[in-house]
C-alpha cells in the first residue's frame, strides 16, 4: 500500500487524443511543446515554485503509460531543474496556469538519464507525450499558507465528513473513526502475525486513490511498520471476517510530506477495510 515517491515511477504506470495535428513549438532551451489551450493568468512558474496539473503520458503509439485523470488525483511537484536537454521538467517552466501542453520528451534521453532499459512498448527514437492541464501555479510561501490552513481546519473537515457520511461512527484515543458493517471472529492481530486485507482508499470527497487488485488481497506482517501508522492501529482492532470503514486524519496517514504526487500533505484518508484472514 505504500506509494513511491519517485516521480519518474508514473511512467510505468497506466488518454488523451492523438496530438500529431498540433504545430510543435520549439523553445530557445530546446523544450518541444504542443501548446493545445492558453491560460488566462499568464502565471508561469520559476524553480522551487509548486505546481499542480493533471497530466496524461502516453507512448509515440499513443498508449497511455500514465493519466491522473482516471487516478482521481491531480499531481504536485514543486518545479525543479531538468536533468537533460528537452526534460519534462524543462519543459513544465513554460506551461502557465490554466494552459494545457503536451510536451515531448526524447524516450532515448530519459531512459538513458534513468539508467533504465526501455520498457515494453516503448522504443529507442521515439517521444513520450506528457499532456499537462495546470491548475495551479504558487510561490513556496503561498502553498505553505495553504498547507498551513488545511492543517489547522483538518479536524473539522473529518467531523463534517463523519457526520455527513459516518454517522455513528467510533472515535478511537488516537484520532481514528471507524462504522463496523460485518462484525468478524477470532482474535485480534497482534504485532509480528501476517495479515490478509482488502481494501479500497478515498479521499473525503469520494475519490479513489488505491485499491487491492480483485482476487489479490494484500499481505503483511502488522504493527511492523510496512503501511501506515492508521493502518497498523485499525487492523489490531479487527478480528478476522471484519469489514470496516476507517477515517484515518493525516497525522497517522501521510502527513505533512503527502505521497508520491498522489496523496497531498496534511490530508485526512478513508479506507474500506476487509480482514480476510490472520496468520499468527
Amino acid at each position: 500500500m505504500k506509494l513511491s515517491s519517485s516521480f519518474l515511477a508514473l511512467l510505468i504506470l497506466g488518454g488523451l487524443t492523438s496530438c500529431d495535428k498540433f504545430k510543435i513549438t520549439t523553445t530557445e532551451e530546446g523544450d518541444r511543446l504542443i501548446i493545445h489551450e492558453k491560460g488566462k493568468s499568464g502565471k508561469t512558474a520559476k524553480e522551487g515554485d509548486f505546481l499542480t496539473f493533471d497530466m496524461v503520458i502516453k507512448s509515440s503509439t499513443d498508449s497511455v503509460l500514465k493519466d491522473s485523470y482516471k487516478d482521481g488525483q491531480p499531481l504536485m511537484m514543486p518545479l525543479q531543474k531538468g536533468q537533460f536537454k528537452g526534460s519534462f521538467e524543462s519543459g513544465l517552466a513554460h506551461i502557465g496556469e490554466g494552459d494545457s501542453t503536451t510536451v515531448l520528451v526524447s524516450a532515448d534521453s530519459l531512459f538513458t538519464m534513468m539508467n533504465q532499459p526501455f520498457p515494453p512498448g516503448i522504443s529507442k527514437g521515439t517521444d513520450l507525450k506528457f499532456t499537462v492541464k495546470m491548475r495551479k501555479v504558487q510561490t513556496q510561501e503561498e502553498f505553505q499558507k495553504e498547507i498551513a490552513d488545511k492543517k489547522a481546519n483538518e479536524g473539522k473537515y473529518i467531523e463534517d465528513y463523519v457526520n455527513k457520511s459516518l454517522k455513528g461512527a467510533v472515535k478511537t484515543p488516537e484520532g481514528l473513526y471507524y462504522s463496523e458493517k460485518t462484525a468478524g471472529n477470532g482474535a485480534t492481530p497482534v504485532k509480528g502475525d501476517t495479515v490478509v486485507v482488502s481494501y479500497v482508499g478515498k479521499f473525503l470527497d469520494g475519490k479513489e486513490f488505491d485499491k487491492s487488485e480483485l482476487g489479490q488481497p494484500f499481505s503483511f506482517p502488522v504493527g511492523m511498520g510496512y503501511v501506515i501508522p492508521g493502518w497498523d492501529k485499525a487492523l489490531m482492532m479487527m478480528k478476522p471476517g471484519s469489514k470496516r470503514t476507517f477515517v484515518i486524519p493525516s497525522t497517522l496517514a501521510y502527513g505533512e510530506q503527502g505521497a508520491g504526487g498522489v496523496i497531498p500533505p496534511n490530508t485526512p484518508l478513508v479506507f474500506d477495510i476487509e480482514l480476510v484472514s490472520v496468520k499468527k
